[in-house]
C-alpha cells in the first residue's frame, strides 16, 4: 500500500496538478526562425538550447526527482523529416559514465585526425546538447539551495552530469534526461531493460545500508508516479499512447538468467501505484523462476493491460534468424507498444501497415469474377498485398539528433548521428493487420463456394458489392455458421498460415528498405483495426466474406474477429501458436479479454499461472490480457465522471478509457470477454 506522501501525489499527478506551471507555449515559430538557414544537427542543438533556456525551474517540498515542464505543447523538430521514435536510450551508458564521460568521448573524437566535415558538426552539436541540459540541471540545482533542499541541490549537481552511484542518483538521471530527450523532440521513447540497468545500484544500497527493500520501492514508485505528469503532451493517436514501456525479465546478453529481486520490486510496484505508466513487458520462458511469473500474473490481476509477456523462446531465435547477433538479439526490448528494438541501431519498427483483410477481400472478388480455382484464390493473396507497399524511395528523410545519438550505442565514438549510419542496423517493420478478418474470410469461401458449393460465387459476388442488402440470410450463414479464426480449427488455422506466409514472402523479396536494411513482418495492428475501416480511395475496405458489414471493425492484432466467441482462452493460444513466428519478428500480441469475474475467483493466480504455460509451451510469441466489462464500459461512456481511473488496454498500450475517442471506446466494448 502506497504510504500518505505518495498517495497524495499520484492524486495530484492524476488531476494534473503539475500542469499549473506551464507558463507559455513553446515557441515553435520563433524557434523555425532562429535555426531558419542551418543545418539540421546545428538546427537541432539551436532550439534545444532555446527551450531548456526557457525551461523555469519547478521545486516542489518533499518531491525527490526533478524536473516539471513549464513549456506546454508538443515539441516539435525544428527541421523537416522523421524525428527520433519508438525506441530507447542507451540508459546504461549514461549511467556509467555521464553526461561528462559523454562530452569527453565526443572530444577525443574531434582531437582524433581525420573527421570529416559533417562528423565534426555532429560532434559539436552532440556536446553544445549535453551542455545545455547540465546548465539546466544546474539552474535546478541552485533552485534547491535557495528553496532550502540542499539534498536536492547536491543531487542536481552529481547527475545526470557524472556518473550515478546510488538508486536515487540512477533514477534522477534517467527522469531528467529522459525529460529532455523529450524537450529535444524525441517522442514515443522507450525505458529499455530497467531490472537489468538499475539492478547493481539497487543491491548496492541494500547492501550498504542506504536503503531497505521498501525504501527502494517507494523511490521506484515516486519515480513511476513522476513518469505520468506529461502524459498529456507526449501522446501519438491518443492520449495515453506515449512510449514510456519496460522491459522486465529475461536473460542476459550472454544468455544467463537475467531475472532478480528487482524485476520482482518493479512488478510490486506497478501494480501499487496502478497508474498507465510506465507499461510493463516481461519477458518469459519455461524456466522462468515461479515467483516472477506469479508477481506479473498478480500485475495481470490488476486490471491495467499489463504486463504483456514476450516468449523469449520464441523471440530470439526470431530476431537471430533475421541477422541479429545472438548477444543483441538477447538484449531485446520493445518500442512504444510490443514491437521487438535490439541495441546499437535504428530500426523503424511502424514504418508501412499492410491491410491483410483487404489482400484476402480482393483476392477473392476476383476469383469470384473470374472463376478461378482454390490455388489460383491463394496465389493472388502476394500481389494484393504488394500493391499495398509504398513506392520505391518513398521514405520520408530522417531529421538527426545529437543528444540522442550521444546516448545511444557507438555513435559517439563513430562520429556519426543515429540517423546518418552511427548504428549498426537500420530495419524497419510492418504491420500485418486484419489477419483473423483475412483468415476467417477465406475460410468461409473455402467452406461455402470451393467444398460445399452450396453458395455460388456470383451471388456472394453479389453480397459483398451490395454490403448484403438484399441477402441477410447468407451474410448470417458467413457469420455465424462458417469456421472462425480462435477455435484451433484446421480451416483457419491454414488459411491464417497462407495469409502470414504470403506477407512474410512479400516482405522477404525486398531487399533494401531505403535506409539500406530490411522488413521485418509483424503480427500487430495498432490503430488500425479501426482506421482501416474508415478509409475511402484505393484503400477502402469493403464487405467481407465472414460476414462482416462494410465499416465495421476488423480484427486487432492476432485475435479473434469482432463477435467471433472462441471456444476457449486455450484454443485462442492453440490456433496462434500454430504460425512461423520465426518469419514474424517485428512482434505482435495475442490480445485475451476476460471478464472482471475472471480475477475474482479463488484460484485466479494459479489459472493465469498456468495460461502463461501454455502461452510458451504453444509457441506464441506475446500475449496481453484486458479486463474488461462492457456494462461498465457503457457506464464510463454516460458517466465519465464516475469512471475516471479505469484503465483499459487499447492495443499495446494502456489508457484511461474516458480519455480515448468513441471510435476506440465503441471497440473496446465490443470485445468478446472470458470468463475462463
Amino acid at each position: 500500500m502506497l504510504p500518505e506522501r505518495l498517495s497524495a501525489m499520484r492524486e495530484q499527478t492524476r488531476i494534473g496538478r503539475y500542469r499549473r506551471f506551464r507558463r507559455a507555449a513553446a515557441p515553435t515559430t520563433v524557434v523555425q526562425r532562429r535555426v531558419a538557414g542551418l543545418s539540421p544537427c546545428r538546427a537541432m542543438a539551436e532550439a534545444f538550447a532555446i527551450y531548456t533556456k526557457l525551461e523555469k525551474p519547478v521545486i516542489l517540498p518533499g518531491e525527490r526527482f526533478f524536473f516539471t515542464r513549464t513549456l506546454s505543447g508538443h515539441i516539435p523538430a525544428p527541421v523537416p523529416g522523421l524525428p527520433i521514435e519508438n525506441i530507447s536510450a542507451d540508459w546504461e551508458l549514461l549511467l556509467h559514465q555521464g553526461l561528462s564521460g559523454r562530452i569527453a568521448a565526443a572530444e577525443a573524437v574531434l582531437r582524433t585526425p581525420g573527421n570529416t566535415p559533417e562528423s565534426m558538426e555532429f560532434l559539436q552539436s552532440a556536446i553544445a546538447m549535453m551542455q545545455a541540459a547540465s546548465a539546466l540541471s544546474r539552474r535546478y540545482a541552485d533552485a534547491a539551495e535557495q528553496s532550502g533542499d540542499t539534498a536536492g541541490a547536491a543531487l542536481l549537481r552529481k547527475v545526470p552530469l557524472y556518473p550515478a552511484e546510488t538508486l536515487h542518483e540512477a533514477l534522477q538521471s534517467i527522469f531528467f534526461m529522459y525529460s529532455m530527450l523529450h524537450l529535444s523532440a524525441v517522442t514515443l521513447q522507450g525505458l529499455g531493460r530497467m531490472d537489468q540497468y538499475l539492478f547493481d545500484y539497487y543491491r548496492r544500497d541494500l547492501a550498504e545500508k542506504r536503503l531497505t527493500r521498501q525504501e527502494a520501492g517507494e523511490l521506484l514508485a515516486e519515480f513511476f508516479i513522476c513518469l505520468n505528469r506529461e502524459n498529456d503532451l507526449y501522446g501519438m493517436a491518443q492520449r495515453g499512447d506515449d512510449g514510456q514501456s519496460v522491459m522486465l525479465g529475461g536473460c542476459r546478453r550472454n544468455g544467463s538468467r537475467g531475472d532478480n529481486d528487482l524485476t520482482l520490486l518493479l512488478l510490486e510496484t506497478a501494480g501499487e501505484i496502478a497508474m498507465i505508466n510506465p507499461k510493463i513487458n516481461l519477458r518469459v520462458d519455461s524456466e522462468t523462476p515461479a515467483e516472477i511469473l506469479r508477481a506479473g500474473v498478480q500485475l495481470t490481476g490488476r486490471g491495467l493491460g499489463f504486463p504483456q509477456y514476450c516468449n523469449d523462446e520464441v523471440v530470439i531465435p526470431a530476431l537471430i534468424r533475421f541477422g541479429y547477433p545472438p548477444e543483441d538479439a538477447r538484449d531485446y526490448a520493445v518500442a512504444a507498444c510490443w514491437e521487438f528494438t535490439v541495441p546499437d541501431g535504428r530500426d523503424i519498427p511502424n514504418s508501412m501497415a499492410i491491410n491483410l483483410a483487404l489482400a484476402a477481400d480482393r483476392a477473392i472478388r476476383a476469383a469470384m469474377r473470374e472463376g478461378l480455382s482454390w490455388e489460383e484464390l491463394l496465389q493472388n493473396l502476394a500481389p494484393e498485398i504488394r500493391k499495398q507497399l509504398p513506392p520505391p524511395h518513398s521514405r520520408r528523410e530522417l531529421v538527426p539528433n545529437p543528444l540522442f545519438s550521444a546516448l545511444k550505442g557507438r555513435c559517439i565514438e563513430r562520429g556519426r548521428d543515429l540517423h546518418s549510419g552511427g548504428g549498426r542496423h537500420y530495419h524497419t517493420g510492418a504491420h500485418g493487420c486484419g489477419s483473423s478478418t483475412a483468415a476467417d474470410a477465406l475460410a468461409a469461401v473455402k467452406k461455402w463456394v470451393y467444398d460445399e458449393g452450396r453458395i455460388p460465387p456470383a451471388r456472394l459476388l453479389r453480397a459483398l458489392e451490395s454490403n448484403f442488402a438484399d441477402d441477410e440470410e447468407l451474410r448470417l450463414l458467413l457469420r455465424d455458421h462458417s469456421p472462425k479464426t480462435g477455435n484451433c480449427d484446421p480451416a483457419t488455422n491454414d488459411c491464417l498460415r497462407r495469409v502470414f506466409d504470403a506477407f512474410a514472402d512479400v516482405l522477404e523479396e525486398i531487399t533494401d528498405n531505403g535506409f539500406g536494411g530490411r522488413i521485418r513482418p509483424g503480427t500487430g495492428s495498432a490503430q488500425n483495426y479501426a482506421l482501416m475501416t474508415r478509409r475511402e480511395g484505393p484503400l477502402r475496405l469493403r464487405a467481407t466474406a465472414d460476414g462482416r458489414r462494410d465499416g465495421e471493425y476488423i480484427s486487432s492484432s492476432l485475435s479473434p474477429a469482432p463477435g467471433v466467441c472462441a471456444r476457449g482462452l486455450l484454443s485462442i493460444l492453440q490456433t496462434y501458436g500454430t504460425l512461423d513466428y520465426s518469419r514474424l519478428c517485428n512482434g505482435g500480441p495475442i490480445t485475451l479479454e476476460v471478464t472482471p469475474a475472471y480475477f475474482r475467483s479463488p484460484e485466479a493466480v494459479e489459472k493465469t499461472i498456468a495460461l502463461i504455460h501454455a502461452f510458451i509451451r504453444t509457441g506464441c510469441q506475446q500475449l496481453q490480457m484486458n479486463t474488461l466489462d462492457p456494462a461498465v464500459l457503457r457506464d464510463a461512456q454516460k458517466h465519465p465522471e464516475r469512471h475516471r481511473d479505469l484503465i483499459v488496454r487499447v492495443w499495446g498500450w494502456s489508457g484511461y478509457f474516458v480519455e480515448l475517442d468513441p471510435m476506440y471506446q465503441d471497440q473496446i466494448i465490443g470485445r468478446q470477454s472470458y470468463g475462463g
